[in-house]
């Protein structure tokens, strides 16, 4: 079989400019926020241990991401999964794989070199599809080490995340324009040589 890389169904169905506003409507949705709950990284491991049996990738190209993979913040209660291709975008078959998991795959929904998968029956979980190695891989996971060593940005972001939804952004792309900046400033700082990083938090 020829696995030739393309975009998802929904989106191939639509010129380019169309897909990326109809994914956009598509991926928005109402936000809450939950107390961390210690639950999350157990069933992130079984949503993983799924993900690698199902579509046959190795373990090590799965991590669980974002703010419910961070002891103690609080978060949407939806779980991050990213999965690590070797080449981007990744094949049809293994797109239509995800897609027969449950997730519903929206394109790349704003962000390049991404693809953006989820599934809203329990556990809720969102797959992020890219490039393993790549810069989306290594930022996702660089934040998210930060995150859990840096109690004070920990608290900043926790902070933000209570005043986005306190001031109406209570929708998913509101949400998250509404923590853009900041995070654009951790991010920096969780990349940043060792050295640097220390002088910016000093600075804080």
């Amino acid at each position: 079989m020829h696995n030739k890389p393309l975009v998802p169904t929904r989106a191939r169905a639509r010129g380019t400019a169309a897909a990326l506003g109809g994914a956009m409507s598509l991926i928005d949705e109402p936000v809450s926020l939950s107390a961390y709950d210690p639950q999350w990284p157990l069933a992130a491991a079984d949503e993983i241990s799924r993900i690698v049996e199902v579509l046959r990738v190795p373990r090590p190209n799965i991590e669980h991401i974002g703010s419910t993979a961070v002891r103690g913040l609080i978060a949407k209660p939806i779980l991050d999964v990213m999965l690590g291709v070797p080449s981007y975008p990744p094949s049809e078959p293994l797109q239509l794989a995800i897609e027969q998991l449950g997730y519903e795959g929206l394109g790349e929904a704003g962000v390049p070199r991404r693809l953006y998968f989820r599934k809203r029956d329990f556990p809720a979980a969102n797959l992020h599809v890219v490039e393993h190695g790549g810069s989306h891989w290594e930022h996702n996971i660089a934040m998210r080490e930060f995150l859990r060593k840096n109690i004070q940005a920990r608290q900043r972001y926790a902070d933000a995340k209570v005043r986005a939804i306190t001031s109406g952004a209570v929708t998913l792309i509101a949400y998250s324009a509404a923590k853009s900046a900041l995070i654009e400033e951790l991010l920096a700082q969780a990349t940043a040589p060792p050295n640097k990083s220390l002088e910016r938090t000093r600075e804080r």
